[in-house]
């Protein structure tokens, strides 16, 4: 699969991303460095299976998770969470979006939840 042609344009109110899943992805040219680097992964995985516009919305929020999994390692996201216990403040410290960090902690899997809750066992605020 060749990899698609990334446009930058002025998209219409609450369209952040989309593709035609042949050969081009289009992001919207005021999203921030964040934005832009959440939703083009979100947009290649749609990419990657060929999809045409907009999904329902299973599917979009199986890829936002996906997405998650991928920006998100669990050493990161345990040491960021030990600073702060707050989406918007762990989210700053990885560079992606809070409802990434929502997104991430809801597709832990037992063994690392377990391993994040060692982690943060001694962080300052859960005293």
């Amino acid at each position: 699969m060749r990899p698609p042609e990334i446009i930058y344009a002025a998209l219409p109110d609450g369209l952040l991303g989309f593709t035609d899943g042949i050969s081009k992805i289009w992001l919207d040219h005021q999203l921030t460095a964040v934005e832009r680097r959440v939703v083009l992964d979100h947009e290649l995985i749609h990419y990657a299976r060929g999809h045409l516009g907009h999904c329902v919305a299973v599917i979009e929020h199986s890829i936002d998770q996906q997405v998650a999994a991928g920006l998100i390692h669990i050493e990161d996201l345990g040491e960021a969470a030990a600073w702060s216990p707050h989406p918007y403040v762990i989210a700053e410290e990885l560079d992606v979006a809070p409802e990434t960090v929502e997104d991430r902690i809801h597709t832990l899997t037992p063994g690392e939840r377990a391993a994040l809750r060692e982690r943060l066992a001694d962080a300052h605020w859960a005293q």
